[in-house]
């Protein structure tokens, strides 16, 4: 029984509302960034009140804004800057976006790579989850086995097939973007083929 364990640093605070966006428009040079940021409350976490969120990103959405938010999204929380457990710690946002990712596995499409949002969310989804903490530094290991990360792929590949031909994206240019969520996640190089 050999699982092979992906490890990822994330900051401690990634996810939370402002971190993230600090993050990207600290960006060298005068590129613009057009993101949309996504901010989950506390309060619908805690009741794990979906509707808004699976409302907004539904597949079913009209195809230019579809096509306008195609790995623009950065998915964040508010209201939990006053703990100190990363997002992917805290057993209400783990149970909320393992339900989002039930009805709602989008994020290979939707999900914005330069961050560590899908990152976090994987975490938050995976089941066996290995979290070692680093003194002096601001960042946590995330440990996560390659099998569970590779179902967490896996289970959106349908919606996004059905998301890249609908958004009119070839099927080269589809595989290459999941080829980028692939090595985003660090999965074998076999899944970028």
């Amino acid at each position: 029984m050999n699982a092979q364990i992906r490890k990822r640093l994330l900051a401690v605070s990634a996810g939370k509302a402002n971190y993230e966006l600090q993050q990207l428009t600290k960006a060298k040079g005068k590129t613009k960034v057009h993101l949309l940021v996504h901010v989950t409350t506390r309060e619908e976490i805690e009741k794990c009140d979906m509707r808004r969120f699976v409302h907004d990103f539904r597949p079913t959405l009209e195809l230019q804004r579809l096509v306008d938010l195609q790995r623009k999204v950065l998915f964040t929380v508010h209201g939990y800057d006053e703990v100190d457990e990363p997002l992917f710690a805290i057993p209400s946002v783990r149970k909320y976006y393992a339900k989002c990712h039930e009805v709602w596995p989008c994020w290979s499409y939707f999900s914005e790579l330069r961050s560590d949002c899908l990152a976090v969310i994987a975490a938050c989804v995976t089941p066996n989850l290995s979290i070692v903490r680093h003194r002096r530094r601001k960042k946590v290991e995330v440990a996560q086995t390659q099998a569970e990360l590779i179902e967490f792929f896996e289970y959106g590949l349908s919606v996004a097939a059905l998301l890249h031909h609908k958004a009119s994206i070839g099927k080269q240019q589809g595989m290459m973007l999941l080829r980028d969520v692939s090595y985003y996640l660090r999965l074998p190089e076999s899944f970028g083929k």
